[in-house]
């Protein structure tokens, strides 16, 4: 009886499967964030790997040398194909779970191969939807080599990390995959993917120059369709009917002389949508609420309010119609149009826009001053 309970149990051990698909942690590449771009009619992918142990730090540890950023490049006539070519030269398993920032190029977007790439990428399983999109118009892997300051991981630099730049600076929102995919499938609305640039002019580590990253602009495309670029002086109107907005410089001149500058930090605003002989216009009401930063004139409360609703409407105004020159419905008024009344949007609609050039009829801008720092202010 004992020798049968005995080769039961040894025969049971060996019936056990062990995890013949284990993969140790050491053993694999992880990819950080992934630049396409398409060249002579192949696709050209640029795969970071970053070296994790330099990402989880003890606070205020900082690295005696440089992060090591590895940059891989495949090609090939598809995106399989150019992935495939980077596993070619890979010394280990290459992970895409990690994936956190992917990168087109310009000369993708307007060679209008979004669609294919991302067919790809919402079809694989280990990229996750929650990725942030950027496009450029550098080279791929000077953005992905570039690092952020004091020898602090990639993983903490604009690319990877934007939301920490645009809460002290909302010029342009940064964009999840997933927005980016649901806002391109609208046909009332309008997508756009922000811009990266290398900037080579304003820091230096001691004697040595440094090139961080900076938004640049942004590029307009949707569903397939490339639109046009915009720069950060044609987009200054955005950031006032953006709902993420969280802190704007405004700088505010008198013949050409700054004589103030305002920080918005509590922004509002509201489109009204209305029809008339088969034409669409738009009512804008921006509130803004302003803390006073410099104050170079001897300028009363309501003197400052009405130059900073002056300026918010000039802006607005300004990059309206630049978009409407490109057909770009930069500040998807459109949508407002088509969620109240579809029947008038789709009878309205010509080349997939119900604007002409009077569309934007009125900007009504509300400012008020609510911290003028340890002065006083005349009212």
């Amino acid at each position: 009886m004992k020798i049968y309970k005995f080769s039961s149990v040894l025969l049971l051990l060996f019936l056990l499967t062990g995890c013949w698909s284990k993969y140790e942690v050491q053993n694999i590449n992880y990819v950080s964030a992934v630049g396409i771009d398409y060249v002579e009619g192949q696709y050209n992918i640029y795969a970071q790997l970053l070296d994790f142990s330099t990402v989880g730090k003890l606070e205020g540890q900082r690295e005696a040398d440089e992060p090591p950023v590895w940059i891989g490049r495949g090609e090939g006539i598809s995106f399989t194909e150019a992935a495939n070519d980077l596993y070619s030269s890979s010394q280990q398993r290459i992970n895409w779970g990690q994936v956190s920032a992917i990168l087109f190029s310009e000369r993708l977007l307007k060679e209008q191969k979004v669609g294919e790439v991302l067919e790809l990428i919402n079809r694989y399983r280990e990229i996750r939807y929650l990725t942030w999109v950027y496009s450029t118009r550098d080279p791929l892997n000077e953005i992905l080599i570039a690092t952020p300051f004091f020898r602090l991981s990639p993983k903490a630099s604009i690319l990877h990390n934007s939301e920490q730049n645009f809460r002290q600076r909302s010029i342009l929102a940064p964009v999840r995959l997933q927005n980016f995919v649901m806002d391109s499938n609208e046909k009332a609305k309008v997508s756009y993917i922000p811009e990266l640039s290398v900037r080579k002019d304003q820091w230096k580590e001691n004697h040595k120059p440094q090139e961080p990253l900076e938004y640049s602009g942004l590029q307009i495309y949707d569903q397939d369709n490339y639109y046009a670029r915009m720069s950060l002086d044609e987009i200054k109107g955005l950031p006032w009917l953006n709902k993420h907005t969280v802190r704007i410089p405004v700088d505010l001149f008198s013949d050409h002389k700054l004589v103030a500058v305002l920080v918005a930090e509590d922004t509002e605003y509201d489109i009204k949508p209305t029809t008339k002989h088969d034409k669409a216009y738009f009512d804008i009401s921006v509130k803004v609420k302003f803390g006073i930063n410099e104050l170079h004139a001897d300028l009363t409360e309501q003197e400052l309010t009405r130059m900073a609703e002056k300026k918010i409407e000039q802006q607005i105004r300004e990059t309206f119609q630049i978009a409407f020159e490109n057909k770009i419905d930069i500040y998807n008024l459109g949508e407002s149009l088509f969620r109240r009344n579809p029947s008038a949007w789709k009878r309205i609609a010509s080349g997939g826009t119900v604007l002409n050039k009077d569309s934007l009829r009125t900007v009504n801008v509300n400012a008020q001053i609510v911290y003028a720092g340890r002065y006083k202010i005349s009212p």
